[in-house]
């Protein structure tokens, strides 16, 4: 064999090697599912955002760490704006090439950014958008938690069931979230012969409610329904200061240590309504979760963080069974039956609403504890 042979041998033996290098490289490439997120990371809903990003984090790497197939997940930072919040999925859907998306995490968002989904056929599993709105905000929107009517229902059915109630005040935050639960929990009042006496609304990052406890006050109300953000911490401890201390109730924000830490034992009493996930019970998954989210950043994880292990949990369902593209995605996720979340069995209606319900809970000398469930 002469040296011409041998030189071509070898460079045909280079190339073979090449291609198969380049081929390897490309199927690595093919691997890798990317899946967006749109948290509000920074700016006052920050803390919910973070909790978020721990559990999705938490379970794209239990993922990652039994599977061939990884999964990146893109995260955007809405900063609890819709703004920022549509800035970030056009960016997802047009840099990353995303069919899938978990968020948005505030109602509001998730509304604005809906019909860009919808335009796309990109699915959104929201983790947290309660707003009765969201219900009807596209085919291809979806969300773990469960509805803002349903909400609003179950406190005031309660109050109704179990409370001698006569006189109602309403405090709401003024956007999708606020009116919309405030509405709901008022239709349901009024429809059993409740006595709405005053309901005020205030805007988003407000810190001095004495005039509206006045109001509350002159009214006479013997129930007050909250549906406030952290601006829930200034109303309490404003009634702690003027001595005002009615029947207070409110939604699932209710449960957050910083109310503790700000009103102590003045927050005893206060009723709220709260999702089905439970940090202490003994479910399998939801055991698992904890005692893994634990060990990892060394507190309990909260409802916040329960709520996007599941959203992506079902997004990773979704991409590890079906072609990745939009529509099949959705197809598959409506068909998604009882499967075993952290909040509980998680199956979608025809509307992309998660079928669950609530619990009620109170708090006493510094815990959040359910009265029922």
């Amino acid at each position: 064999m002469n040296k011409k042979v041998f030189i071509t041998i070898g460079v045909i033996a280079v190339v073979a090697i090449g291609v198969l290098v380049w081929l390897n490289k490309e199927n690595e490439k093919q691997e890798i599912i990317k899946i967006g997120a749109i948290l509000p990371l920074t700016g006052d809903l920050a803390k919910y955002g973070q909790s978020g990003k721990n559990a999705i984090e938490l379970a794209i790497n239990e993922y990652n760490g039994n599977h061939q197939q990884k999964i990146e997940v893109v995260f955007e930072d809405d900063k609890g704006e819709s703004k920022t919040a549509i800035n970030s999925i056009n960016k997802l859907i047009a840099i990353d090439k995303v069919a899938i998306i978990v968020g948005a995490m505030p109602s509001s968002n998730t509304l604005a950014i809906a019909p860009i989904a919808e335009k796309n056929k990109v699915v959104l599993v929201s983790p947290t958008s309660t707003a009765s709105a969201v219900r009807d905000a596209g085919d291809y929107i979806f969300r773990i938690c469960v509805s803002d009517d349903l909400e609003g229902k179950s406190m005031a059915d309660y109050l109704i069931d179990n409370q001698n109630i006569k006189n109602i005040g309403i405090l709401y935050i003024n956007n999708d979230y606020g009116v919309g639960l405030a509405n709901d929990f008022e239709k349901e009042i009024v429809k059993h012969g409740g006595n709405i006496k005053e309901k005020i609304g205030y805007q988003e990052g407000s810190n001095d409610f004495k005039t509206i406890i006045n109001k509350f006050q002159v009214a006479k109300v013997d129930v007050i329904y909250i549906v406030a953000y952290k601006e829930q911490n200034y109303f309490f401890s404003q009634c702690a200061q003027m001595n005002y201390k009615p029947l207070f109730t409110g939604g699932t924000m209710i449960e957050d240590p910083d109310l503790l830490n700000a009103v102590k034992d003045f927050a005893n009493g206060i009723l709220y309504t709260y999702r089905n996930y439970n940090p202490e019970s003994n479910d399998v998954v939801s055991k698992k979760f904890v005692e893994a989210y634990k060990s990892k950043y060394g507190i309990v994880p909260d409802f916040y963080a329960a709520a996007n292990f599941d959203a992506i949990s079902v997004a990773i369902k979704s991409v590890a069974n079906v072609e990745y593209n939009g529509t099949a995605l959705k197809n598959y996720i409506y068909n998604i039956n009882d499967m075993n979340g952290v909040t509980g069995k998680i199956s979608f209606d025809e509307k992309g609403d998660i079928i669950q319900g609530f619990g009620i809970k109170t708090i006493e000398n510094g815990k959040f504890l359910y009265l029922m469930n």
